[in-house]
């Protein structure tokens, strides 16, 4: 059975909780569903949707669901709520269903354990947390910014607010006066960092290696995690290699790869969220580093310091953290608490180019960048310039080291799986297919894709087109199939973790983002001898072998895009090139050995210096 759900049936029988409501905010296997069914405590359940085998023989007092997104269709049957996930992940329509329902409290996970919670406190905090947002969004200078700070400094004020909200109004807007910002500030705080006494560092346990990110969601980085931890556990050169995951517990979408790392017994943890602000304000740290800590930026402030904690208790003698915000925070976080060597990898081009970017990132950087023991990492040449460019860095500041894939468990389908799976998807079977895997956000330009599949479309009468993703773009993509006609030739049957069935339905893939580091798919795609064509983004034109196993796209219009995958199409020797050099192509260039070697020799490089 599922762990998530065992932990959830033993917290029930430690208890004595006999009869229970199970909320599973994740998709359950039918053989899990029927499980949980069958446990003791068990008196109904709300799924995402349910298996046949449950919604032929239930009724609406027993089975409920997921109806919308942040919100869920409760079963009439009493019994405790039983929230298996965190209460992050609960949303206020679920908080007053529940009220409705009439219960007062939810059993979830609090801190990694499960805990009852109070709706009304929940709904209270809630409030509490919207309030606090907006007045920190109102200009620095505004009267109403003024005179809320104001009126916060009542001390009934401060008293209602702390008991009703569980939160400080002191703390709302206030810094800690050390009258240092940007770069300046991470400086002199990382400065006294170095300056602790020993006692108050971590003593680190030598070759154990702690990876961090924010989760295990499906994306490239992911999938490079993956393979990066099990690479380091066979090399055998590591006391241990683990993951720690920011908010892998708060939303069922970032636990997509979990299943690999718990087969290969890889330790992935959350990071446990044990100091608050509003509980424990700065005490976790020495007095001359709160000062400094307090003019952090107040949105990552609390995380990092719940990082520091995880450092002192893990003692880690390497960390290695990914993607630009976790970077950013592991790698002050690592800082203060001593890790003597520190990996900060990017993946792509420079955050400048996202919505995610944040204003306290390129100063964050620089002063993390003047540390001897942070080792900067970009698994490409373009995005490694990208970043010294815009950090203002010397080139040789940035290791470059390739994504590694081990791709023999990739293999083409046989011929009668892939002619069930297009006909499951209303494609001839004699069909050319171009297809592509992506998440449908904007960086991947899928509006750009399907407008090169329209003029695709027209030009040839029997191509169909397989896209395998999700995302927030889906509606837009969808109408735009509507009212181009295209209703029945390009197909959108959502994610999947396994891609071999549908790239084996395929003759062409095509990538169309506007970013990227290093697009594990190109590869995988190469690998079962598809040809690519890519556009020119960031690392991708380095993820094959351009005129040989794939061609760039080099304008990012429709028209080009179009006209570059037609002559493909119709060049049967390319097409056959393709199928024999793309496979020799990833093993000779992204070898996973090779990769886990040069991590290796990244962390003693981060050791020696």
């Amino acid at each position: 059975m599922n762990k998530k759900l065992q932990e959830a049936i033993e917290y029930c029988d430690q208890a004595g909780i006999r009869q229970a409501i199970f909320a599973v905010p994740f998709q359950l296997s039918t053989r899990d569903a029927l499980a949980l069914k069958a446990a003791t405590p068990c008196k109904g359940m709300v799924l995402h949707h349910p298996p046949p085998e449950l919604t032929s023989t239930s009724t609406s007092q027993w089975l409920g669901s997921f109806a919308t997104p942040g919100d869920w269709q409760l079963p009439t049957a009493k019994g405790t709520l039983i929230f298996v996930g965190s209460q992050l992940m609960l949303t206020r329509k679920m908080a007053l269903r529940a009220l409705r329902s009439g219960r007062l409290s939810v059993v979830c996970k609090i801190n990694g354990q499960f805990q009852h919670l109070k709706l009304h406190r929940f709904l209270l905090w809630r409030a509490g947390e919207k309030l606090h947002r907006h007045i920190r969004q109102l200009p620095h200078d505004s009267l109403a910014r003024k005179s809320l700070y104001g009126f916060a400094s009542v001390p009934l004020v401060k008293k209602v607010w702390t008991k009703a909200f569980k939160r400080g109004a002191s703390s709302i807007g206030v810094t800690g006066g050390s009258g240092l910002s940007g770069e300046t500030l991470y400086l002199e705080l990382f400065r006294r960092s170095l300056a602790l006494p020993a006692h108050e560092k971590i003593t680190p346990i030598p070759n154990r290696v702690l990876l961090v990110n924010a989760g295990l969601a499906a994306g490239g980085a992911e999938r490079q995690i993956v393979n990066t931890l099990i690479g380091l556990r066979d090399s055998g050169q590591c006391e241990s290699a683990a993951l720690l995951a920011e908010y892998i517990d708060h939303a069922p979408q970032l636990d997509f790869f979990l299943h690999e790392l718990e087969q290969q017994s890889i330790e992935v943890a959350q990071v446990q969220h044990a100091v608050t602000l509003a509980d424990d304000g700065l005490s976790t740290l020495p007095p001359s580093l709160a000062e400094l800590a307090a003019d952090l930026p107040a949105g990552i402030l609390e995380e990092i310091l719940n990082l520091v904690e995880e450092f002192r208790n893990r003692r880690p003698g390497v960390v290695h953290a990914w993607q630009d915000s976790t970077s950013i925070k592991a790698g002050i976080a690592a800082v203060i608490a001593g890790v003597p060597r520190i990996v900060l990898a990017s993946r792509n081009v420079t955050p400048m180019n996202f919505t995610y970017y944040q204003t306290y990132m390129e100063p964050a950087y620089r002063a993390l960048a003047s540390q001897e023991s942070v080792v900067f990492l970009n698994n490409s040449e373009a995005g490694a310039t990208d970043y010294t460019n815009w950090l203002r860095l010397s080139r040789d500041r940035f290791v470059v080291v390739r994504n590694g894939v081990d791709l023999g468990y990739l293999k083409r389908v046989e011929a009668d799986v892939v002619r069930d799976y297009r006909q499951s998807l209303g494609i001839p079977a004699d069909a050319q297919v171009v297809g592509s895997v992506f998440r449908f956000w904007a960086e991947k330009r899928p509006m750009l894709w399907l407008r090169s599949a329209s003029l695709l479309a027209q030009r040839y009468p029997e191509l169909h087109f397989l896209i395998i993703g999700e995302g927030p773009m889906r509606k837009e993509m969808e109408a735009f199939i509507s009212s181009n006609n295209l209703k029945g030739r390009v197909h959108l049957p959502g994610a999947r973790p396994e891609v071999a069935t549908p790239l084996s339905a395929m003759d062409l893939f095509l990538l169309t983002s506007e970013f990227e580091g290093t697009p594990n798919v190109v590869l995988e795609a190469q690998w079962l001898g598809l040809p690519v064509v890519v556009t020119e983004a960031g690392g991708a034109r380095e993820a094959f072998d351009d005129g040989t196993t794939g061609r760039l796209a080099k304008e990012p219009s429709a028209e080009y895009i179009a006209q570059l995958v037609g002559g493909c199409l119709e060049d049967d020797a390319f097409l056959r090139g393709a199928e024999t050099d793309g496979p020799k192509f990833v093993e000779r260039v992204f070898g996973v050995e090779r990769m886990v070697r040069e991590t290796l020799d990244l962390y003693q490089r981060a050791h020696s210096a």
